[in-house]
């Protein structure tokens, strides 16, 4: 009888065992998971919030696109006034040194010619030290 209580003892001894070292696999594997559900989700959000920097570095971009290309329009839009200014210049320059064109040979210029000349030149100083997006000066 003895031998029987000390195999049963020792069965629910054994038992116990199993049990603690079956819970401390359990929770230790359970841990694990845990901690690498943890670690992915951290990664995952990680992850989202570079993409949201991404889209955001895009978004500006292209509103910054779309300023260059205002910029650009409004750019050419200045240079073509610019060369028409200077055709219609050059246009009245000639048509004032070709009514007195005798006249230059003995190096006299008409007064309108020079005040045409003096206008132009002055114009031309105000434009450059204005740069190209400042408005054309008026001609007199």
């Amino acid at each position: 009888m003895i031998n029987r209580i000390v195999i049963g003892i020792c069965a629910l001894v054994v038992l116990c065992i199993a049990l603690a070292v079956s819970w401390l696999l359990g929770s230790s594997t359970a841990y694990d998971l845990g901690y690498a559900e943890g670690k992915a989700a951290a990664a995952e959000a990680c992850q989202q919030a570079q993409l949201d920097a991404l889209e955001g570095v895009i978004d500006s971009t292209k509103g910054l696109i779309a300023d260059a290309n205002a910029a650009s329009q409004e750019l050419g839009k200045t240079i073509s006034a610019r060369r028409q200014a200077d055709a219609q210049t050059t246009k009245e320059i000639r048509h004032a040194l070709a009514t007195t064109a005798p006249q230059r040979a003995g190096c006299v210029f008409d007064a309108g010619v020079m005040q045409q000349l003096d206008d132009a030149r002055r114009r031309a100083a105000e434009a450059a030290a204005g740069g190209v997006r400042t408005s054309m000066p008026a001609a007199r």
